[in-house]
């Protein structure tokens, strides 16, 4: 896949989770962050979500772990897999 289709992956990708954010009533910032790509906010919960296609690596992991946020803040990964819609959300405790 050339590094064009791959934006517009991500970006696609990116609008899709927002749009899934923004029905369950929650604020949404795209971020500009190595880690990070989405903040959600909602009246008692922030949430860090990275987007990662076709599999969550050992590397994004570590990424998202060793972020420092406040105990408020919850750190998730939304994965995309080929030819599926929906995302698998991953919850990563602090």
């Amino acid at each position: 896949m050339t590094e064009y289709a791959l934006k517009h992956r991500f970006y696609r990708a990116r609008k899709n989770a927002r749009n899934i954010l923004i029905q369950s009533q929650h604020k949404v910032n795209y971020l500009d962050d190595p880690v990070f790509h989405i903040e959600a906010i909602r009246e008692k919960e922030i949430r860090k979500i990275r987007i990662v296609f076709d599999e969550i690596k050992e590397e994004d992991i570590e990424r998202v772990q060793s972020y420092e946020l406040p105990q408020i803040c919850t750190k998730e990964i939304w994965l995309r897999k080929p030819g599926e819609k929906k995302f698998i959300v991953k919850t990563l405790n602090p």
